[in-house]
């Protein structure tokens, strides 16, 4: 195995510095839950491993001016036990509850969790739907980004060398509390998602008034399903708009074949995890 160096930074402005000073030949670590097998299958090698875990300014869930600010180095298992987030983003909440086992969720972040990138990324729906912005930070100063621009393929976002997630932020709306996180996997526990879905929902007099939907593992980044949105919107609440809904969220995705399933029962499967979503919100 190639040796790694590894340093353990006390502050953020610390992280940046270091990140300036090594660019490309340094790799954030927070969990390790991602890093570890990219390290044993040989994806990454010889990086200066740059462990922020440690850093308290960047874990943290509070209220700040009508938004929720999440630290990215906050835990799954923070989520979990969160209050606010138990009560007014109970959508994020399913999906920690959702995200592979005690142990996993007490080390993972939700930061490393939305840098790696995957397009299975358990928390990458549910902060779509909730329009999820992205505070990223370098030396130079900070730039927000919209979640749904942040991801760029598989493994890949826009963060430049230099650069890092030091906040979540969503705005406090309504809509957040009427959330649904659907996830299929081949199993129960510890289990990498064959889809996902994210929804979230309000109604007004039979129609639908507002409508987000976010899928993962379904094309080659978690996705935004802007198109079907469009289409649902005042729409009246009926079977028939179910089966064009399903139709349309089939023609949407973009699923690749791999080990544990196929282009084809991705596709199809998208559209029943699109009627069950929407039948447990509406119903």
């Amino acid at each position: 195995m190639v040796p790694f160096k590894y340093i353990s930074p006390k502050t953020k402005v610390e992280v940046l510095k270091i990140l300036r000073q090594e660019n490309s030949k340094a790799s954030i670590v927070a969990g390790c839950s991602n890093i570890l097998p990219y390290i044993k299958d040989k994806l990454i090698s010889g990086k200066l491993l740059v462990d922020i875990s440690e850093i308290e300014e960047l874990k943290y869930i509070k209220i700040i001016d009508n938004h929720l600010s999440i630290g990215p180095v906050t835990t799954i298992s923070d989520l979990m036990n969160s209050e606010i987030i138990r009560k007014e983003y109970n959508i994020l909440f399913h999906a920690a509850e959702e995200f592979a086992d005690p142990i996993v969720r007490n080390t993972a972040t939700i930061g490393g969790n939305l840098a790696d990138a995957s397009p299975a990324a358990d928390t990458a729906p549910p902060l779509l739907v909730l329009n999820a912005v992205l505070e990223i930070e370098n030396l130079d100063g900070k730039r927000d980004v919209d979640l749904k621009d942040f991801f760029i393929g598989p493994r890949k976002n826009v963060l430049h060398n230099d650069e890092m997630i030091t906040g979540i932020k969503i705005k406090n709306q309504s809509i957040n509390k009427n959330g649904c996180f659907i996830k299929l996997g081949l199993r129960q526990a510890m289990a990498i998602s064959l889809a996902s879905i994210a929804m979230v929902l309000e109604t007004g007099n039979g129609k639908i008034t507002d409508v987000r939907i976010a899928m993962g593992s379904i094309a080659s980044k978690p996705l935004r399903l802007i198109n079907v949105e469009e289409f649902l919107l005042n729409k009246k609440i009926d079977d028939a708009l179910i089966g064009e809904s399903m139709k349309k969220v089939s023609e949407t995705v973009n699923p690749i074949s791999d080990v544990r399933a196929s282009e084809d029962y991705r596709r199809y499967v998208s559209g029943i995890l699109f009627k069950r979503a929407f039948q447990q919100l509406t119903n």
